[in-house]
């Protein structure tokens, strides 16, 4: 593809970035939290400017197109061994030239055609044109083996980079494997393969033992198991049956069952996993965009400075050969699309290397700023916890045990909530068994309903104030939940949550991993935060809080963090999804069956391993440093032979040498991350101010 249709298609995805406000700074230490009103807003990932980025993501992406291929990489290496013997050959003159032109052309004959296709279009500033310029600049200058070296030499480097893109496209298409491209339609009673593509809402599929979901549906027929494992990055695998969810990328283990689809291939919930990672690199970390930025202004100025050391010199000295050659090795530097190329190549093995692992990272912005997040929020419910409330005590006045339970659970038969279901659970509510109008959820308080002519609110201390109900004070741990009639209290329902299996090793992996604060807000009462704090140690602690207030909590977190650091929050994605979008980085936990989750969240932990956690924490961190590597290897190498080449230390020879060299080191250093393995290494101390003297602080915050 010639890089003017690749220019006109990349304008297409760009678009500029929007200006982020400053947080209000609030009281905190207050029970109430208060912040001025304004209107909410989705947070939208920052695009890099159209104007600065266009032409530089067209050359960036032509070259990461270059396929890797043994044979362009044997021709290369032919090239390189027959210009080291032509170089000790006894030849001269025109004989001379002919033969270190065979290595050149040998190497470089698809780069010649590129550089006149650029020269047509007139992109001057083209890596090709300026690479061919330079090597005719060397061979017009009489060094004849330099000329030929920046070919063989560009050769190899692209094949490194394309070596390292093609084991990258290996895992991507690991990744896919999981979503088939075939399916077994159900018409009457016969059974044909189709394409998965075309399934439509409302047909019926089979699936075989050993078959994969290949889109979302509800099983219709046969009991089986259903394997996540791969999927989520870990163990997971649960029993259906006839009403059951059946999630598109999970296998089917024991017996055959019939699935009613759900929802098309396209939107189902394993291909929004998959776009959201295929598409991570539109999303450009802060890191790219500068270094794009630079090299917009450094690229031309390096050129102009090639050109004039070329004339000026040649000028006042009369010798041209000299000033020419070293002109030539200044015109090779100033391509720092390598740079580029090796900061890109880092996060997309960062994103690649986590979704195979069942963490989705929504863009390299996401990977760059979980890597700096000094602060750690979690929601109890669903993170820390498993999100699995069970009734532990009900406590009646008036009316029986079995009474206070059924209206409960008929008033919380709409709701989702994990309270709302363990209470539906042991009430043995159905929707036949009772008339429930005018249902009216109120997130962070409860329910309140209108059963057999009675207004019966369900929720915590909070609702009942709102309505003016007196009620007890519960005597026991755990969530209070309280019922009452028509403004009569009726008494009350403990709940309580597990903690989660880990968590408390999950956590202090965390701090010795660089995350200096953490942060737990919840909505239960102030003695199950108490104890859940305590248990985990964390440092802040607020309870009572509606999803509204754990908004503002994290605004307020936010507006008083350290300036280089970030805020992450990790919930559930079921009742905070608000909060998702109002932190730096919301990263949703076991939303693998939850595409809204998805949707709202920055990193998507598809499992309920909570060890998951640290991965997607120690991949970023990973990630960012070997980012900040390459840059600082690449741009050192090119300052270095800039500065050598100019006083002609550094011949055209040793320079493209050098600069092949750094960046088969760039590849390397990424394809490291696309290969990390867990188990090898112990997760690293960031040997921050205060990290070792981690002290839990005096503030409860409750």
């Amino acid at each position: 593809m010639n890089i003017y249709r690749r220019v006109k298609q990349m304008s297409k995805h760009l678009a500029k970035p929007e200006k982020t406000k400053k947080n209000p700074v609030i009281d905190f230490s207050a029970k109430e939290i208060h912040i001025p009103e304004k209107k909410q807003k989705k947070k939208t990932k920052s695009h890099v400017s159209k104007a600065e980025d266009t032409f530089q993501t067209a050359m960036l992406n032509k070259t990461l197109d270059r396929k890797f291929s043994l044979s362009e990489l044997a021709l290369a290496i032919a090239a390189l061994v027959l210009l080291v013997v032509v170089n000790f050959l006894p030849t001269s003159g025109i004989v001379r030239l002919l033969s270190f032109l065979v290595p050149f052309l040998l190497a470089g004959y698809s780069y010649l055609f590129e550089a006149f296709q650029e020269a047509f279009i007139g992109i001057v500033l083209g890596r090709e044109l300026i690479v061919t310029v330079a090597s005719l600049m060397a061979f017009c200058a009489g060094s004849y083996n330099g000329g030929a070296a920046v070919m063989i030499f560009l050769k190899l480097s692209d094949m490194a980079l394309a070596y390292a893109e093609m084991m990258q496209a290996e895992k991507v298409n690991a990744l896919y494997s999981l979503r088939p491209e075939k399916a077994n339609l159900v018409n009457e009673n016969t059974v044909s393969v189709v394409k998965a593509e075309t399934l439509k809402k409302d047909q019926i599929i089979e699936l075989y033992a050993g078959d994969i979901v290949p889109t979302d549906g509800v099983v219709i027929d046969g009991t089986s198991v259903l394997d996540a494992s791969t999927l989520v990055g870990g163990s997971l695998s649960f029993p259906v049956a006839a009403g059951s969810t059946a999630i598109s990328g999970c296998v089917n283990v024991t017996a055959p069952i019939r699935v009613r689809v759900a929802t098309e291939q396209k939107d189902a919930m394993y291909s929004a996993v998959l776009r959201a990672a295929e598409n991570s690199w539109m999303h450009k970390s802060s890191q790219e965009r500068l270094i794009q930025k630079v090299v917009s202004y450094l690229t031309p100025a390096l050129v102009i400075a090639a050109f004039l050391l070329a004339i000026v010199p040649s000028i006042s000295t009369g010798d041209w050969r000299t000033w020419v050659a070293r002109a030539a090795v200044i015109l090779t530097v100033s391509q720092l699309y390598s740079v580029v190329q090796s900061v890109k190549l880092v996060y997309d093995c960062a994103a690649v290397y986590a979704s195979a692992r069942g963490i989705v990272f929504k863009g390299h912005d996401v990977i760059e700023a979980l890597s700096r997040a000094e602060t750690l929020v979690f929601d109890k419910t669903g993170t820390v916890t498993e999100g699995k409330y069970q009734v532990k005590d009900v406590f009646p006045k008036g009316v029986s045990e079995s009474q206070l339970l059924f209206l409960a659970g008929a008033a919380e038969l709409s709701s989702n909530h994990p309270i709302a279901r363990a209470i539906v659970a042991a009430s043995g509510a159905y929707a036949s068994d009772v008339k429930v109008l005018d249902v009216e959820e109120t997130p962070g308080r409860g329910v309140c309903a209108f059963i057999d002519g009675r207004n019966v609110y369900v929720g915590n201390a909070a609702m009942m104030e709102e309505h003016g109900v007196e009620y007890d004070m519960p005597t026991v741990p755990g969530s209070a939940i309280h019922v009452a009639i028509d403004g009569r209290y009726i008494g009350h329902i403990i709940v309580d949550d597990a903690l989660r299996d880990g968590a408390f090793d999950a956590i202090e992996e965390l701090r010795m991993s660089g995350a200096k604060t953490s942060v737990l807000l919840t909505g239960d009462v102030h003695s199950s935060a108490r104890k859940i704090a305590s248990v985990l140690n964390f440092d802040l602690v607020k309870a009572e809080l509606s999803p509204d207030e754990k908004c503002k909590a994290v605004e307020y977190l936010m507006s008083n963090r350290n300036v280089n650091t970030t805020l992450a929050f990790v919930g559930d994605g079921i009742c905070d999804t608000d909060v998702l979008k109002c932190a730096t980085v919301g990263i949703a936990m076991g939303c693998f069956d939850k595409p809204d989750a998805v949707e709202a969240c920055d990193i998507a932990i598809l499992g309920d391993d909570i060890h998951q956690l640290p991965k997607a924490y120690q991949a970023a961190d990973r990630a960012a440093g070997a980012a900040f590597l390459n840059t600082v290897v690449c741009s050192a190498v090119k300052l270095l032979i800039a500065i050598f080449g100019a006083a002609g230390v550094v011949g055209l020879a040793a320079a493209a040498f050098l600069q092949c060299a750094a960046v088969m080191f760039e590849s390397i250093n990424a394809l490291r991350i696309l290969n990390y393995e867990e188990n090898r290494q112990k997760p690293r101390i960031k040997w921050r101010k205060g990290r070792l003297n981690h002290e839990r602080s005096d503030e409860s915050f409750i």
